[in-house]
Parts: structure tokens; sequence; C-alpha cells
């Protein structure tokens, strides 16, 4: 005959007690983990409202509107915007017949589609400033856009804005085509909230189903905005604080070798590198950087590195074009 089960039986008060204990060290757990979360969560994905003023906004989007809501670094659902027009920069590129940076302290209020050259009258375009001359001569702005050829190697300060015209094969005789512009912009703003510094790239092209001579139109961007590298940063101590934040150069320019024939100085020749095709270095912002506080450099003046070594490590977003790959 087989013995009874023994009758079941509940928890004891100890071990009633050590569940409980148990249960508040877990759930505890969870709340530190979604209160860091919670916490976190505004400074990765806030946004700020910029007030970029009218005249910025019309040139930048063509917007009526003086302010722009943007999100604050780091930003990585901003990356995906980022690397679609990296891809865009990229095609655009690879297929043009020129390309030139151009530095800017101002909006960029000049995005022409077509651009006036005969080639029996006019010089050839094979540098920066040659280019700027030839807008100029052909009806373009006289003071949009620097007369500067690379960093420190003139003796005055770095643009904060570039545009970058990108050429294409025209239809049109008697014009060159502008394919599209990248417009890179970074504006300050160190006496008024927020406090920072509003980064964007643009690209203008033709609207849509254009067949005529047009003027380029919004066609794409991203925006960041960074703040202070210093935690501690006000607009009374931005001199002594956070001033050395920032993002120059925007881009530099390798010359041609053969330029080395005309000497113009340790500062000026150290950048004639370029075997036969002259080309560039470009950085664009990083949504991903925290901010875009100062960077160490330590190369000699005669070193084209020491222009451009800070920007090292600061952007995954750095290109090398050609000046004109197709000429």
């Amino acid at each position: 005959m087989k013995s009874p089960l023994p009758a079941p039986r509940g928890f004891t008060s100890v071990e009633l007690l050590l569940v409980v204990a148990l249960s508040a060290i877990v759930l505890g757990g969870a709340v530190v983990t979604y209160g860091t979360i919670v916490k976190n969560q505004p400074r990765l994905s806030s946004v700020v409202t910029v007030n970029l003023g009218t005249t910025a906004m019309s040139a930048f989007y063509g917007s009526a509107s003086s302010t722009f809501d943007t999100p604050v670094a780091p930003n990585f659902t901003g990356l995906s915007r980022a690397e679609e027009l990296r891809e865009a920069f990229i095609s655009d590129t690879t297929s043009a017949t020129a390309v030139y940076c151009l530095g800017r302290d101002t909006a960029n209020t000049y995005k022409p589609s077509i651009i006036a050259y005969d080639p029996t009258t006019h010089g050839e375009l094979d540098t920066p400033q040659a280019f700027r001359a030839h807008l100029i001569a052909t009806g373009g702005p006289s003071t949009l856009y620097r007369d500067y050829r690379n960093p420190l190697n003139d003796g005055v300060s770095m643009p904060p804005n570039a545009s970058i015209y990108i050429l294409g094969y025209s239809k049109f005789a008697g014009y060159l085509k502008v394919n599209a512009i990248y417009d890179i912009d970074v504006v300050p703003f160190t006496s008024a909230e927020p406090l920072g510094y509003h980064a964007s790239v643009k690209r203008y092209a033709d609207p849509t189903g254009a067949t005529t001579f047009s003027t380029l139109v919004f066609a794409g961007s991203y925006e960041v905005f960074y703040p202070p590298s210093k935690p501690n940063a006000t607009a009374a101590n931005y001199g002594s604080v956070w001033a050395t934040d920032g993002f120059t150069p925007l881009f530099v320019t390798f010359e041609r070798s053969a330029r080395l024939a005309l000497r113009e100085g340790t500062t000026t020749d150290r950048f004639k590198q370029a075997a036969e095709r002259p080309f560039y270095f470009i950085w664009w912002p990083d949504p991903c950087a925290r901010n875009i506080g100062p960077a160490t450099n330590t190369f000699a003046s005669s070193d084209p590195r020491q222009a451009y070594n800070q920007m090292g490590g600061r952007t995954s977003f750095m290109f090398t074009v050609p000046m004109f790959p197709c000429l």
C-alpha cells in the first residue's frame, strides 16, 4: 500500500521575504535603466528652434520663415539624410566636367543653372579663383564669394561657409551647365540661446522637368546643431571658454606641382602637390559628432597638413574630389 502524498504547503515567511527582496532589486534596476534612457533621450534626439533670419532661410530653403527646427548633436536619425546626400554628391562629382569650391562669409543667394562661356574669348578656368573671376565677369555677384586661395596662406581668416559648383556637359551653345551646387554653412550663435553652431549641407539642382534655363532650386539637405564643447559655456564667457569651437577649413585645394615654377612663398607653395590634376579635400559636418570643439594641431607651417590636420577624426564625411576631372 502506497504511502499518502505529502500535503502541499505554502511559502514560509522567510521565503516570501526573500522573493520580495529579489523583486525589489530587479525592479530597482529596471527603474534605474529606464531613468537613464529617459534622461539621455532628449540629449540624443532633442530639437532646438534656431533663428537663422529671413535672408538665410530664403537662401537656404526658399522659405519665408525666419526659424528652423534643428536636431541637436549627436543625432543618429539625421545620419541617414547625410548619407543620402553623400551618395548624391559622389554621383554628381563622378560625372562632372569640373568642380570648383568657393568660400563665403554669408548665405549663398546665387544659384545659376548656366554660366556664359566662350572658349575663344574667355580664359581657362583652371583654378577656383579663375572661376570666381569668370562668374563676376559674366554678371555674377562681385562680393558674395571670397577671393580665397587656401587656409593660413594669405593672412586672412578662413571663410566659414562654402559653395561647391559641379559643372556637367552642356547642350546650350555658349554656356557652361551647372548640374548642382552644394552649400555648406556653419552659423555660430554666441550671444543668444540656443548657444552653439547651426551646421547644414544643402543641394541645389534643376527643377523637376526643367527643359530651359532656370535657377537651381533646393533639392535636399541635412542639418545639425552643435552645442558648445564646454558644459559651462555661456554668452558671457564665449571669448574665454568656447571661442575655439568651429569647423574650418571646409576645403583645401592642392594645386599642380608644375605651379612651383612660380615661387610664392612656403605657405602657398606647400599646397602645390598634385602631379597632374589639382584636387580638393572637402569636409562636411558630422551629425554624429557631439560638438565641434578644438583639436590639437602640431604640424609645422611648411607642411600642408598644418592647415587641416585638426579636421582629422572630427567627421566621417571627408571627400577627395578632382577640380576638373574631365578636362
